[in-house]
């Protein structure tokens, strides 16, 4: 009788340990997501892991990429269309809270950026106003490159007298989940309450 103790609580542990492992992936808990064979859920999907709601996910092969509107692998390449749209930028300039213009105007704004493999600086027009807008001056780069290597960004205030003053700078590594958003919002301490970016994608077969 003293060894039933033990071998009934090892057969109980035995029959528990199913229920211990990974929940499994279905479509009813993976509605906004793919389902990979580790039962693991996708919502943000990429290249390595590409399908449907609540389907299966794939590895797309090589020379294709994950459409992330039909959330299909298919052949060619993808690029992202890099675009500042607003920002938000503090009233007074630190560390003093002096005016941004001598004449008491609000800055006069441009957002310059560095992408990955894009050949040259981009630069948005100048935007006169502590809540900037703009609708040109991005980069367009394959989005396997922005990917790998950061966006370099520098918000500035432009002045046509004297030297231009940076307003602050920030370097952004733009991840699966922005791309699937379609944007990202970033801040600057100090300065840059918000900066509002836009990430557009096309596909081509080259």
């Amino acid at each position: 009788m003293k060894t039933l103790g033990p071998l009934l609580f090892a057969l109980t542990f035995a029959l528990l340990l199913p229920a211990c492992g990974p929940l499994e992936c279905t479509p009813e808990n993976c509605s906004n997501g793919c389902c990979t064979a580790e039962n693991e859920c996708i919502r943000y999907r990429d290249d390595t892991t590409c399908g449907p709601n609540g389907g299966a996910c794939e590895d797309c092969a090589d020379g294709n990429v994950c459409h992330l509107g039909t959330k299909q692998c298919i052949p060619g390449v993808m690029r992202t269309r890099v675009q500042p749209l607003e920002a938000s930028i503090v009233s007074f300039e630190p560390p003093d809270d002096e005016e941004w213009d001598s004449d008491g105007s609000p800055p006069d704004v441009v957002v310059e950026m560095r992408c990955p493999s894009a050949p040259e600086l981009s630069r948005t027009p100048e935007s006169t106003s502590f809540h900037p807008i703009w609708s040109t001056g991005g980069c367009e780069v394959i989005t396997s490159n922005l990917l790998k290597n950061p966006l370099e960004l520098a918000v500035i205030d432009v002045d046509p007298f004297t030297l231009d003053d940076t307003i602050g700078t920030i370097n952004y590594q733009v991840t699966p989940e922005d791309l699937n958003l379609g944007w990202v919002e970033l801040s600057i301490p100090e300065t840059v309450i918000s900066l509002y970016i836009d990430l557009s994608h096309t596909y081509s077969e080259q």
